[in-house]
This record gives structure tokens, C-alpha cells and sequence, in this order.
């Protein structure tokens, strides 16, 4: 089973400038008539409520403004914008997109109905209204930041990092571009390309904790785990109680072979995130190179009572039984769930193969062992074992023959 390792990312939605995108005020009305004042004064109200987080009143504010002026753009995009902060996001893109229609050449109408619609992930009409908002206003860094995010959402990562450059141009030292352009070019696979943007991060900012968890990540993927154990650590003396960063360290100890430290990593981590089923997962790995064989299998059972699903704690843990001298039918039991959740992975049959063989069941020896064959044709060691397996049953046949 493939490391997996947990890794931050920075999210340009919520978090990142939405009160700063939030439409500014359109040209104030001209106080003339009555009506004019009262719908002024209802936007009024409404924006105080907004800014309150009054959200219900600033609803029903801009609503009655709007009834006396169906054609006030900025009453929709107001109102677009209360239940955006709802989580209302399909009514707030349809009070986007009318505002639109009144004023299509509005600043941050694009973008907050991207916002929206990001909400209810559809991504490819986010991309569009982003690419929109920079027609109106080439220098809004939110929009290449938020279209980059999405077009790593939507696995298109060298389109993201070329968002994230034009961001970089506007700003040279923003913190989210470099963060997420060295993400897209983790996901390309260009690690040593994330590290650098995770440096420039860090000499901005020396206590982004995140860079340096991602920093690390990048560092293990290119087997550097003496360098990403220094960046998990740095992370774990910024903030002892970071979500999985003794997790991570403990994988990178993992990978120079110190056990040792590496059951000390995953039980802090253990402390800290009790249903971390990999950490128990990653220690009984640990303890199996220690041959503390007891410890091993009370962790893989522990990593299976939080996650039934997964076919690799089955495995590893009916194959440690076997290889030990336990229960063997146990063994047999843990790898047919295994081969029920994962019936393509041919070590798995293989391991099956060997408990039947020390269970003298030959027949299904044979059979499991064709299927290995089946998967890999170069597999010596199927070969070897059927050939054991036929032979052993051949000289049971003949032995009951003879009684």
C-alpha cells in the first residue's frame, strides 16, 4: 500500500478576499422623491445587516428595496452576496447573474458568482465566470488566484500554474500563489520545481507552517527523508498538536529504517489523533521490522475496527499470522476479506496460496495460484508453489489410495 501522506492545502474561496470582492457601491441614488429615499434607506439597512452577519434581515432588506426597483443592480448583488454567506449558493448565483444582466460591466459580479457557484462545484462554469471577472478587471489577483484553485480541482495543472504566475506578477510575494503553484507542480510530479515555491513561501513567511508540512511531503516523494523529517519537525515545534505532522514524520523514519522512532512518532500521534487508522496502520508496520509480532497485530486490528475497508489491514495482518506460526484459519479468514475488498492485487491470492498449502488444502492452492499466474505471467514463485502444491496433492491422492 502506497504512503499516504497528509498534506495542507490553501483553499481560495472562503477564506481568501471575499469581503474585499464583495461589490463596492454603485453611484449613490439621487434622494428625489420618497420612493427614491426609501429604497435608499432599505439598502442602507441591508448593508449594516450584512455587515452585522445579520443575514436574514439583510436579506429581507434588499428584497424590499428591490421591490420598489427591480432594476437595482447593486440590491442583487447585495443580496447575491447575504446568501452566498448563508451557504445559499444557487439562489445567490441566480441574484449574480440578474444583477449581471443589469450591470455586466460591474466589478466582482463574475467573481462572486463564481464564489457561488464554486460552492456547488460546478467547476468548468467557475472557471468561465473567473476568466469574465479578468475582462472587467485584469487586476483582480482574487480571480487568478481562485480560477488557478479550480483548475487544480479540475486536474489542469499547468493551466493553474500559469494563473498563479499572473498572480505572482501582480503581486510578488503573495503566499497562496506560491503555496498552491507548488502543489499543482507536485501533482506534476515536479517536486524538486514545489520545493523551491515552498522556500520562497518559507522566506516570506518563516512560521508558514503549512509550507513546511508541504515542503516535507514534497521532500519524502523524492525519498529526501532525512530533509523532510528537518521540515516535519519544524512544523511540530511551530505547533506540537498540527494535524498529522508526527504522522508524517514517522512515515519519513520509516523510509531510513528507524522503527524505534518511528513507533514514537505514530503513538504521539496516536495521542493526539486517536482514529488515525493508518498511524496504527504505519506502527504495526514498524513493530513487524522490531519482530514485536503481538504489538503488530493488536495495531493492524485496531487500524481495521476504524476502517473495515480497507483490503491492506486485512492482508498484513492474516499474512503476519501465517508467517508467525498463528491461527492459520484466521490467517485464511483475514485474507479472504482482504481478496473480497481488493480482488485485484495478485499478493494477496499468492499469500492465500501459502495458508492453504500449510493447510494441506491444496485444490485451492491450485486454484489461487492459477489466478496469480493469470495476473503475472513472470511470477517465478506461483510457479514454484503450484508445482509444490500439485506434487503435494498427487502424493495425497496416492497415499489414500494405498490405505
Amino acid at each position: 500500500m502506497k504512503s499516504k501522506i497528509f498534506t495542507t492545502i490553501i483553499v481560495i474561496g472562503l477564506i481568501t478576499g471575499f469581503s474585499s470582492a464583495i461589490c463596492p457601491p454603485c453611484n449613490a441614488i439621487s434622494l428625489g422623491s420618497n420612493k427614491q429615499k426609501k429604497e435608499q434607506s432599505l439598502l442602507n439597512a441591508g448593508k449594516y445587516s450584512l455587515e452585522e452577519k445579520q443575514y436574514e434581515n439583510s436579506i429581507d432588506f434588499f428584497t424590499k428595496a428591490i421591490g420598489i426597483n427591480p432594476n437595482n443592480a447593486e440590491a442583487y448583488a447585495k443580496r447575491g452576496n447575504a446568501l452566498y454567506l448563508q451557504g445559499k449558493y444557487k439562489d445567490a448565483v441566480s441574484d449574480y447573474t440578474k444583477a449581471i444582466e443589469l450591470d455586466p460591466k460591474r466589478e466582482n459580479l463574475y467573481y462572486n458568482r463564481g464564489l457561488a457557484k464554486a460552492g456547488l462545484k460546478e467547476y468548468a462554469s467557475v472557471v468561465e465566470d473567473y476568466t469574465k471577472e479578468l475582462e472587467n478587471n485584469p487586476q483582480n489577483i482574487n480571480a487568478y488566484l481562485n480560477r488557478g484553485y479550480t483548475k487544480l480541482l479540475l486536474k489542469e495543472y499547468l493551466q493553474a500554474i500559469e494563473d498563479f504566475n499572473k498572480a505572482l506578477e501582480i503581486d510578488k510575494k503573495n503566499e497562496i500563489a506560491y503555496h498552491n503553484r507548488a502543489l499543482a507542480k507536485r501533482y506534476l510530479g515536479n517536486y524538486e520545481g514545489a520545493i523551491d515555491d515552498y522556500s520562497k513561501l518559507i522566506d516570506l513567511n518563516p512560521k508558514a507552517i503549512d509550507a513546511y508540512n508541504n515542503r516535507g511531503v514534497a521532500k519524502f516523494y523524492l525519498k529526501k527523508y532525512k530533509d523532510a523529517i528537518e521540515d516535519y519537525s519544524k512544523v511540530i515545534e511551530i505547533d506540537k498538536n498540527f494535524s498529522r505532522a508526527y504522522y508524517n514524520r514517522g512515515i519519513a523514519k520509516l523510509g531510513l529504517n528507524k522503527f524505534e522512532d518511528a513507533v514514537l512518532d505514530f503513538t504521539k500521534e496516536l495521542e493526539i489523533n486517536p482514529k488515525n487508522d493508518l498511524a496504527y496502520y504505519k506502527r504495526a508496520i514498524a513493530e513487524t521490522n522490531l519482530e514485536h509480532y503481538s504489538s503488530a497485530i493488536d495495531d493492524y486490528t485496531k487500524a481495521i475496527e476504524l476502517n473495515k475497508d480497507n483490503a491492506d489491514y486485512y492482508y498484513e495482518r492474516g499474512s503476519l499470522i501465517s508467517k508467525t506460526g498463528g491461527d492459520l484459519k484466521l490467517a485464511e479468514k483475514d485474507l479472504n476479506k482482504a481478496i473480497e475488498l481488493d480482488e485485484k492485487d495478485s499478493e494477496k491470492y499468492l499469500t492465500r496460496a501459502i495458508i492453504f498449502c500449510k493447510l494441506e488444502m491444496y485444490l485451492p492452492a491450485i486454484d489461487d495460484l492459477n489466478i496469480v499466474i493469470n495476473m503475472d505471467s513472470d511470477n517465478t514463485k506461483a510457479y514454484d508453489l503450484r508445482s509444490y502444491a500439485i506434487s503435494s496433492l498427487n502424493e495425497a491422492e496416492k497415499n489414500n489410495k494405498d490405505k
